[in-house]
């Protein structure tokens, strides 16, 4: 995700949060078409509310860089909104604004709004988010037949009374599933450490099939070993107050946290609306395009993992 687009969507989500009815709709990002070169220019945010037969547009622009916007930023922000129809401008800076940015912003018309980082928030009662991550190291399969074969298969399959094959991995997932499932149900702070499980599956219409002399055997049961670690990652919150720059006052409160869940990544966000209470949110980021190809789904070492009493 390109740097800023992160302060952009947490900016589009404070101005959802904020809107009061259905006549407010906020779009990230928005591209609208220049008057003067008839090309379409884009804005982090825009905000267009409607009244009666009324619409107006509302621009953000987010600013996250190591420097306070200035009188050039604003100036440009403001030819822009005036060439793209905008009735109303804001700048959001992630570092606050110059000294000389304040006087220019009012007559130029465009509000300031900063999103400050402070040290403490009287109503956040921890200062970490605890990550818990359980990674799956090993998973074996015995499968045990009704009877045995004169010579253990190489290679086999495994089908339903149905005809339908069941994979190993489908074997894997169900079994993840079911050990996550009684994770959950224990409703108790994990434990870091590392662990084995042993289950023992009893299927009720499933056949192993010898690959090479097309024998056929009900299965009896498939012993399950599982070995799997559960890690802890510590992420400290940000705390920030999203306010008008200069004034004493704040717009709301926010605690965030950048998570990475390694399927999806994103910014988890505590915020305390005053006057009015507060929710928690993922916000995801925007996911990224990937050349890689799909792996296949033919494991050769797990298609070894059937042995016989």
């Amino acid at each position: 995700m390109r740097k800023g687009r992160s302060l952009e969507k947490l900016v589009a989500y404070l101005e959802r949060h904020f809107a009061i009815n259905d006549l407010v709709t906020v779009e990230s990002p928005k591209r609208l078409y220049d008057k003067s070169t008839g090309r379409l220019r884009e804005h982090d945010v825009v905000l267009t509310i409607t009244s009666g037969h009324h619409t107006i547009l509302v621009a953000i622009e987010c600013r996250d860089r190591n420097r306070p916007v200035g009188v050039n930023q604003l100036e440009g922000f403001a030819n822009k909104c005036q060439e793209t129809g905008i009735g109303q401008g804001v700048i959001v800076s992630s570092v606050g604004f110059t000294k000389t940015a304040p006087a220019k912003a009012k007559s130029l018309g465009i509000r300031c709004l900063s999103l400050d980082q402070v040290n403490v928030l009287p109503w956040l009662l921890c200062e970490n988010l605890e990550l818990y991550r359980t990674t799956y190291v090993h998973i074996h399969f015995n499968i045990i037949p009704e009877n045995d074969f004169d010579k253990k298969p190489d290679h086999y399959t495994l089908e339903t009374d149905e005809g339908e094959n069941i994979t190993i991995d489908m074997l894997r997932n169900n079994l993840i599933t079911a050990l996550n499932k009684q994770k959950d149900e224990l409703l108790i702070k994990p434990k870091v450490g590392i662990y084995v499980k042993r289950i023992k599956l009893v299927p009720k219409n499933l056949t192993i099939i010898d690959s090479v002399t097309g024998r056929r055997e009900r299965i009896r049961c498939i012993n399950t070993v599982a070995q799997y670690k559960i890690e802890m990652t510590s992420i400290p919150f940000v705390l920030q107050e999203y306010r008008e720059s200069g004034d004493t006052g704040c717009i709301a409160q926010l605690a965030t946290a950048d998570l990475d869940l390694g399927v999806t990544s994103g910014k988890i966000v505590i915020n305390q609306k005053l006057e009015t209470g507060g929710e928690i949110v993922f916000i995801p980021n925007d996911k990224k395009k990937s050349n890689k190809k799909k792996p296949n789904k033919a494991n050769a070492v797990d298609a070894k993992s059937y042995t016989a009493d």
